[in-house]
């Protein structure tokens, strides 16, 4: 056998003067190595996946269309079933799935990722286009002053 299999601790005798130090104050020893190994009993059944049905949100239709209580069930029913089919395969590995893509209608139900200040400033730019496609504005050309594109300008 290996030297590693036959190391084990002995714990030493407590001296004297602790045990009675420890008897007069009244400690208690605490878990040790044993005691943590020791499965604890299960307490009973606290899942708390399961609603219980006092604890359940209150359901109220206010108009067509809105979900009832049989609808809210049959929903829950589906999402245990769907929670059931994406176990871990008992070979554990990872499976991975492609995401189920979003139909047009989904994408366009006004939902859009530019914000109200985003849409402000780009009807105003598309404003100023307009504007200055509209009007030409006169060149005036200063030959004093420098510029570096006037070659190509020329040609």
């Amino acid at each position: 056998m290996s030297k590693k299999s036959q190391v084990s601790f002995v714990r030493p005798a407590e001296p004297a003067f602790l045990t009675k130090f420890k008897k007069d104050v009244g400690f208690k020893e605490g878990p040790n190595v044993d005691t943590k190994r020791q499965e604890l009993p299960a307490p009973g059944d606290n899942s708390d996946d399961s609603d219980k049905e006092d604890e359940e949100p209150q359901i109220v239709v206010l108009k067509e269309g809105d979900l009832t209580a049989e609808e809210v069930k049959e929903l829950k029913l589906q999402v245990k079933k769907d929670e059931k089919s994406d176990e871990i395969p008992p070979d554990g590995k990872i499976l991975f799935r492609k995401p189920v893509k979003r139909s047009t209608e989904e994408q366009s139900s006004g939902l859009s990722s530019f914000s109200n200040k985003k849409k402000k400033q780009e009807e105003k730019k598309a404003k100023r286009d307009l504007v200055a496609a509209n009007s030409t504005p006169k060149q005036v050309r200063n030959s004093n002053l420098l510029s570096f594109g006037d070659e190509e300008e020329e040609n």
